[in-house]
């Protein structure tokens, strides 16, 4: 056999057989690189802390980009950045240290067994985002959900009419705000009321499968004395008569806010639900026009706290329109305003503080004066001014491209301790943070990067078509 043969014939078998000997090199090859990866991404980590990273990742991954529709109703319009993923991560950090497996409530504020109807409602918020943002698997939300559900639908309600308007965590027993239990009760906040619909609204809306407890969870109150005359009123039991006196509820701002998610259940808010009411009233404050509330505190004992909260709500769970558009604008210039003429970074709201009076109003305005900090008893703790975490976070996601949000992201962005969650603010006068850690506040973080997500949750239910709907008996005895 000459050369040329030879060599032809060794072409001719290797031809044959160098795909076989680099496949079997490259199957080789994938299979020693999983493995690894396998041995080095799962080590003694849990099940549910592999999912919440996988999914983290992925959501990283698109910053600025939406997900694929993985819902009906619920299409993402914006992706979540990884600081985003970090922020929210450290609210949910104060939900897992302050849950109550047994009842399905959360503390209002850390370690301390009591919360509110209002801070439920942030709870549940809280723990909707969690389940999207991939922090908890569809197991422990189910868990979370079916344990509220059932203490809402047996818990005890004030005078048989609604829900108290605090109970203990541990033991879903009626308390007072010493969280010393009461068999009477202490009366009803439809305002708390309300932060509560809305988000077993989105909870039905997001998973059907809940919306026939969760009507029938809202269907077991009375709505008779709560709902009257296009307005809200709350129930107030006199601790030494005995008697529930009947008192209107809600000042411009928060007003609204509530007064709209009660308009969605099909109640007539005719008065609350509506910005331009006969109580509107304006004034400048550095040259920017700001609403509040003309009703006298004097004569009916409840003030107007002109705060970030309630407008941000607003916007972010019934969406903008044409009266809040203006008056939100103007909650962000104001504050940037002050900034700019006395170099103090403001993004004020009421907020619980780390020392007495535990509770202040930061306000804009209220009682007549400008940037008030207040109890409920008009009593200023002007010292006790600050940078409000869930004030300032929320303006900078609804003006995104504006200069002072990144003075607002800066201000609050170490605010948190990794092991409990984001604290209320820091302090204006160098005092340092506000370490007060609630469910509020983190709740509010949690919303905040839901609403960056998916846009305004009522928006996105009503175009579905999906919403709660009460015992038609209720609309009834409404109309006599």
């Amino acid at each position: 056999m000459d050369e040329t043969t030879n060599n032809n014939k060794k072409q001719s078998t290797l031809k044959r057989y160098l795909p076989l000997v680099l496949g079997s090199l490259l199957g080789i090859g994938i299979i020693t690189w999983t493995s690894y990866q396998v041995k080095n991404s799962t080590g003694d980590r849990d099940p549910s802390e592999l999912f919440a990273n996988k999914k983290a990742a992925e959501n990283v991954g698109m910053c600025g980009t939406p997900e694929p529709p993985v819902h009906a109703c619920f299409k993402a319009k914006s992706g979540l950045c990884e600081d985003d993923l970090k922020t929210a991560r450290i609210a949910w950090t104060y939900y897992e240290n302050n849950y109550q497996p047994k009842t399905g409530l959360v503390n209002s504020a850390n370690q301390y067994p009591s919360t509110t109807m209002w801070d439920t409602g942030s709870a549940l918020a809280a723990t909707i985002a969690a389940h999207d943002f991939g922090f908890i698997d569809q197991k422990e939300f189910d868990d979370r959900i079916v344990a509220l559900i059932k203490t809402l639908s047996t818990m005890k309600l004030f005078n048989d009419e609604a829900p108290n308007k605090v109970y203990n965590t541990k033991t879903a027993e009626m308390v007072d705000y010493r969280n010393k239990a009461t068999e009477d009760g202490i009366g009803v906040s439809t305002l708390d009321l309300a932060r509560l619909i809305s988000w077993l609204n989105t909870l039905s809306c997001k998973f059907p499968k809940y919306e026939t407890h969760s009507s029938k969870v809202l269907s077991r109150w009375n709505y008779d004395r709560l709902i009257n005359k296009g307005q809200m009123y709350g129930l107030a039991l006199d601790p030494v008569s005995k008697k529930v006196r009947v008192l209107q509820e809600g000042r411009l701002g928060y007003e609204q806010y509530a007064g709209k998610v009660f308009k969605e259940l099909g109640f007539d808010q005719s008065v609350a639900a509506v910005y331009n009411n006969e109580f509107f009233s304006s004034m400048k404050i550095y040259d920017v026009p700001v609403a509040f509330d003309s009703r006298d505190p004097r004569q009916l004992g409840a003030y107007n706290y002109v705060v970030t909260e309630s407008y941000g709500l607003d916007v972010m769970e019934h969406g903008y329109d044409d009266e809040n558009r203006p008056l939100v604008r103007n909650i962000f210039d104001v504050q940037q305003e002050r900034y700019k003429r006395t170099g103090i970074v403001t993004a004020v709201s009421e907020d619980n503080v780390d020392r007495k009076p535990y509770f202040i109003y930061n306000t804009i305005f209220t009682a007549g004066l400008p940037w008030n900090t207040t109890t409920d008893r008009g009593v200023q703790y002007n010292d006790l001014k600050s940078v409000s975490t869930k004030a300032a976070l929320t303006l900078a996601l609804l003006y995104p491209d504006e200069e002072y949000t990144q003075v607002l992201k800066r201000q609050v962005e170490s605010a948190y301790d990794p092991k409990k969650g984001w604290y209320s603010g820091v302090y204006e006068n160098g005092n340092g943070y506000n370490k007060a850690t609630t469910a509020n506040t983190n709740g509010i973080v949690l919303s905040t990067l839901l609403y960056k997500k998916y846009g305004s949750l009522y928006e996105i239910c009503n175009a579905c078509g999906r919403k709660l709907r009460l015992d038609p008996s209720i609309y009834k005895r409404q109309q006599k």
